[in-house]
């Protein structure tokens, strides 16, 4: 069980880092936007590149945390019958639902979001009529790698859950505290 928890731990380990990542990005966006505002209001100025980098950072921020929020059960949840449950049957259904449902679907969009990332770097795509930031397979290429930061965070979790049913001595919740 100790094994399961040091690679539950290991797969986690990206999803700290690009929340981290993302929380340098969030103090640039906040200068990005303080720049703009500031630029706007004073100075009569305004960029479609500003504009577009506020755009882009605050889609990277949002997206690169997925798989951070999920082991931190961060995320939207609906339990309208889930008061109802046992502890045990609560974390079979996550666990199957990981399973079952998450990780193909993240895998699918691993396999979209890479071809659309790819086909915006071999067009060399833009913004429309040339004003903005260039190079949109960038923050395209953001949405590949979050869903596999959010496969990651799952099977951390997934795998916390088998300790938490076969020992509940060791782990009470299969997501991680503070």
């Amino acid at each position: 069980m100790t094994t399961l928890l040091h690679i539950a731990r290991a797969l986690a380990l990206p999803c700290h880092l690009f929340a981290k990542a993302a929380g340098l990005m969030l103090l640039i966006l906040t200068a990005v936007i303080m720049y703009d505002v500031i630029g706007r209001r004073f100075f009569n100025t305004g960029s479609f590149v500003v504009s577009d980098l506020e755009w882009h950072l605050h889609g990277a921020i949002a997206v690169l945390c997925f798989g951070y929020a999920y082991i931190r059960d961060a995320h939207v949840r609906i339990d309208i019958f889930a008061h109802r449950m046992s502890r045990r049957l609560k974390l079979e259904l996550e666990f199957w639902a990981i399973l079952v449902f998450l990780v193909p679907f993240m895998c699918l969009l691993i396999w979209f979001g890479w071809d659309f990332a790819a086909r915006a770097f071999e067009r060399n795509e833009g913004p429309v009529g040339g004003m903005g930031l260039p190079h949109r397979w960038i923050i395209k290429a953001a949405i590949p790698l979050s869903a596999f930061l959010t496969i990651l965070g799952a099977l951390s979790v997934a795998l916390r859950i088998r300790v938490a049913v076969a020992r509940p001595d060791m782990i009470d919740t299969p997501f991680e505290a503070e």
